[in-house]
This record gives structure tokens, C-alpha cells and sequence, in this order.
């Protein structure tokens, strides 16, 4: 760790930080956002109907399927549907939103090779956002500034990841691991690579963690840090204020990722964003 990296003093790193928290705040308020989600299915061959949703569902190899009965009717692409139809198939960690019935989108993804549908209820979700208060966050402090090393793999390796719920198992990619010091122990944690990242190119990369604060100021099951890396091995910098919760601490219907078993520091981070506050 450097002591001697202290832009978290210069007003435009307060600024840039700040504008950060606040588009992430932004985000939660959206009442089509993921607080709205308002039910968490898994499709499987085999039809099922899930309250509040209209039709009987299944899902195979030629993707979702959906059986309307009399009565019932779907808006898909602008276009009133009835009877059965037919979804393309759902590709890994796509968010697709299919359909809707009234004000509620129906939104087809798929997560560890399950097919999963979810209901976005802006009633639901107004509810939710009238409960929420905030999230609050540590004040950014330059000890949370960490010079690194990476350490990149020969190729990307796919890394199964446990979900928080739906027994999922994601496979995600590792693209490499970034090793520091902090107050004299070393760390050496995993980074996950976006979508369509090759080897031996520099890319931006995830980083989940868990750490000492978890369960008591923070997240129990852990949050996420962005990474940049290099295209090689060398040098990068972790910024340890702009560490973010996923999904899962805000809404009891997202199957985020956990931190992988190595992702555990042995120091409590006191940066980033805290367990958010509802009023209620």
C-alpha cells in the first residue's frame, strides 16, 4: 500500500466521487429498475404458472415458451399476443425484456445455463423506493488507495461462482489475480473479466471481495470492486473507495455472485458503500 497517493484530498476527486455515488444512487431510485423486481422464477421443461404472471411457462432448446389461455394476453414487440408463443433462446447473463402485461415487464435472462423469468412491478417497485433511505458510504480516504501488481493468466479461465440464490453456479471468466499489502499482509485476489475480453488485452474487470466490516457496516456476503488492468503484467492502482454492493443487500430477486472462496482480505476495508438504510 502507498501512503503517498492522497488525491482523495484534491476537490476534483471529492467531486468525481460524489457525482459516482450519486448516479449510483439514481439508479436505485428507478421505479423500472431492479428494486421493482417483484418475483424470481426458474423456467424448466415442464409448464408452470407463477402468480401474477399470465400463461403457463416453460423453457427447452428453443428457448422460453409461454401458453396463454383465454383471456390472457402478452405485449410483445408492440404487439398484442395470444394463445402460445415462442422466445429466442437466452443467452448467458443477457437481460432481455421480453414482454409485459399492463404496467409489469416480464424479463427473460439467463444465469448459470438456468432460463429465469422476473417480473418488473413499478408498483412493487414504488413501494420500494419509498422505503428506501439511502446507502451510506465511508468519507474516501487516501489509505484505500492501494498500489497493486497484476498478474495475468496464460488464457482466460472459467470460474464457477455461487449465486445467492436459485442454486445457481455461474461461470464466470478470471482474467487474472492483483496482489498488494495491506498493514503488512499480503493479498492476492481474483479478477473476473467482462464479457468478450480476451487475454493479453488490457480491459476493465470485477473484483469480488469479502473483508472484515462484512455483517457489520457492510454487505455480509461480500461487494464488488472495479478493476483496470493492463495487458500484461505490471503495475495498477485499486481504489478502494469506489467499492460498490451488488444487487442482492437491496432486493431478495437477484442471483448476484459471490466472492470467489480466495477473495477474502484480511483486512477490514473501511471504504466504499456501507448496508444500505430502509425506513421501513
Amino acid at each position: 500500500m502507498s501512503p503517498t497517493l492522497t488525491s482523495v484530498d484534491s476537490a476534483s476527486y471529492v467531486d468525481n466521487w460524489k457525482a459516482a455515488r450519486e448516479a449510483k444512487e439514481q439508479q436505485r431510485r428507478n421505479p423500472f429498475g431492479f428494486l421493482a423486481y417483484a418475483g424470481f422464477h426458474k423456467l424448466a421443461a415442464a409448464p408452470a404458472t407463477f402468480e401474477g404472471i399470465p400463461g403457463r411457462w416453460s423453457t427447452g432448446a428453443d428457448g422460453p415458451r409461454v401458453q396463454l389461455s383465454g383471456g390472457e394476453e402478452l405485449l410483445v414487440d408492440g404487439q398484442a399476443v395470444t394463445g402460445s408463443h415462442q422466445f429466442a433462446p437466452v443467452a448467458e447473463r443477457e437481460l432481455r425484456r421480453a414482454a409485459s402485461a399492463g404496467e409489469v415487464i416480464l424479463e427473460l435472462s439467463k444465469r448459470g445455463g438456468q432460463d429465469l423469468l422476473r417480473p418488473i412491478d413499478p408498483a412493487f417497485g414504488r413501494l420500494r423506493i419509498d422505503a428506501y433511505d439511502r446507502t451510506p458510504a465511508y468519507d474516501p480516504d487516501p489509505r484505500w488507495i492501494v498500489e497493486a501488481r497484476f498478474v495475468p493468466f496464460d488464457s482466460l479461465r472459467p470460474t464457477p461462482i455461487d449465486a445467492t440464490i436459485g442454486d445457481i453456479v455461474h461461470t464466470q471468466l478470471a482474467v487474472g489475480e492483483v496482489e498488494f499489502t495491506l498493514d503488512g499482509a499480503r493479498q492476492r485476489l481474483l479478477v473476473i473479466a467482462g464479457d468478450g475480453q480476451q487475454a493479453g488485452v488490457a480491459g476493465t474487470g470485477t473484483v469480488l471481495f469479502k473483508d472484515g466490516t462484512n455483517g457489520l457496516t457492510t454487505d455480509p456476503q461480500g461487494r464488488s470492486l472495479p478493476v483496470a488492468f493492463p495487458a500484461g503484467a505490471g503495475p495498477l492502482t485499486l481504489d478502494f473507495n469506489y467499492t460498490q454492493n451488488l444487487q442482492r443487500p437491496y432486493t431478495a430477486f437477484a442471483p448476484c455472485p459471490l466472492p470467489p472462496a480466495q477473495n477474502t482480505v484480511t483486512v477490514a476495508i473501511e471504504a466504499g458503500e456501507q448496508l444500505p438504510v430502509f425506513n421501513r
